[in-house]
């Protein structure tokens, strides 16, 4: 009887052990797969922008999987995005130390770790992230495009003009202009600082970098004027109008006001017609000659040289407005009142649109 007892009881407890050992084989495929359940819920909810919910399925599913790093680096940007900085930083700092990482992972934590910082304006953390980014991986652009936004929020313009020269090569033109535009910015940091001299060596450099760009130019010349060098300005900014006679119409006001200033306003004329030869198609040029007649009381002058705009472009409305004006002067009252109802006329007809009103309607409905 006491054999038959001991041998029950040793058959239950083997069976209790193989079923407590089954249990135990099956529970971690059971826990892994309730972790990648989860982990494609929150991901679900993240393409459905429903973040909190996302933030609470990959919180279940790292509790249930620790080694899921994807799940971790989501839940440091869903905070970071919610406006959770710091505890963005603290999750992401985590997974900086976590060993076994990949090469691909280290990075994409990395550039989680650096935008924290800068969301959360430590900029100086992040900049220090960034670099040992590019110290890892050096054509890591992401990484250098970041830098040059850091530096570009924080006017530190000579930092972006380096950060975004060392951007792998892309088109060479933007990129000139680009750089040119960082050197400008850095010489009117320093005209605030009362650097005159410095401000105009960052000028010229930008025009060495891109000889197209107005702002340089029109820096430099009122640097100038400043020091009441107005020769030199008049000579910078002549020099641009020829260089890029399409955007000579930037700096024509300066140019007349030097020429005044100096006593040399006759020549205005010739400087219009040398650019009527480089550019012969460029209304802009032509209405300031047209402009430059009228000031100087050569009214036939200014009509001829806005009927040859008009000629060129019949509906051009500066010319237009010039000659009701001009006409209106030498006592051609019916060609400037002609002028001046088919501008009224227009402008009613782009008034009735704007509306919602057909403008067959609001013509038939006009009074008489």
């Amino acid at each position: 009887m006491d054999a038959t007892v001991v041998l029950l009881f040793v058959i239950l407890s083997a069976g209790f052990a193989l079923v407590a050992i089954l249990l135990f084989k099956r529970k971690p495929g059971r826990v892994e797969e309730s972790a990648e359940i989860a982990y494609a819920e929150g991901l679900n909810l993240l393409l459905a922008n429903d973040k909190n919910e996302a933030l609470r399925k990959l919180r279940e599913a790292v509790s249930k999987d620790s080694q899921n790093v994807d799940a971790y680096l989501k839940i440091g940007d869903i905070l970071r995005e919610q406006g959770r900085a710091q505890r963005a930083i603290n999750v992401h700092k985590y997974l900086t130390v976590r060993a076994g990482l990949t090469a691909k992972q280290r990075q994409s934590v990395l550039q989680s770790l650096a935008r924290d910082y800068q969301v959360a304006h430590e900029h100086e953390n992040a900049l220090r992230v960034l670099d040992k980014v590019l110290s890892l991986e050096r054509h890591a652009s992401w990484a250098q495009e970041m830098k040059v936004e850091i530096h570009e929020n924080q006017e530190e313009w000579a930092l972006a003009f380096k950060a975004y020269k060392e951007l792998p090569q892309r088109n060479g033109e933007l990129k000139n202009k680009k750089l040119a535009s960082y050197k400008v910015q850095e010489g009117k940091q320093l005209l605030g600082g009362g650097l005159e001299k410095d401000a105009q060596l960052c000028f010229r450099e930008a025009m060495k970098i891109d000889p197209h760009g107005a702002a340089a130019y029109i820096c430099l010349a009122d640097s100038y004027k400043r020091e009441n060098r107005s020769s030199e300005a008049l000579k910078i900014l002549k020099d641009f109008a020829r260089r890029v006679p399409s955007y000579a119409f930037l700096v024509f006001e300066r140019i007349e006001d030097l020429m005044y200033d100096s006593g040399i306003y006759g020549e205005i004329e010739a400087f219009y017609l040398d650019l009527i030869k480089r550019e012969p198609n460029s209304l802009r040029v032509q209405l300031a000659l047209a402009e430059t007649y009228d000031k100087k009381g050569e009214r036939e002058k200014a009509i001829n040289m806005c009927l040859e705009i008009l000629d060129q472009k019949p509906q051009h409305l500066a010319a237009r407005k010039h000659l009701v004006r001009l006409y209106h002067l030498v006592g051609k009252d019916k060609e400037a009142l002609r002028i001046a109802l088919e501008l009224i006329d227009e402008s009613a007809e782009t008034s009735s649109r704007a509306d919602g009103e057909p403008a067959a309607l609001a013509q038939n409905s006009a009074p008489d």
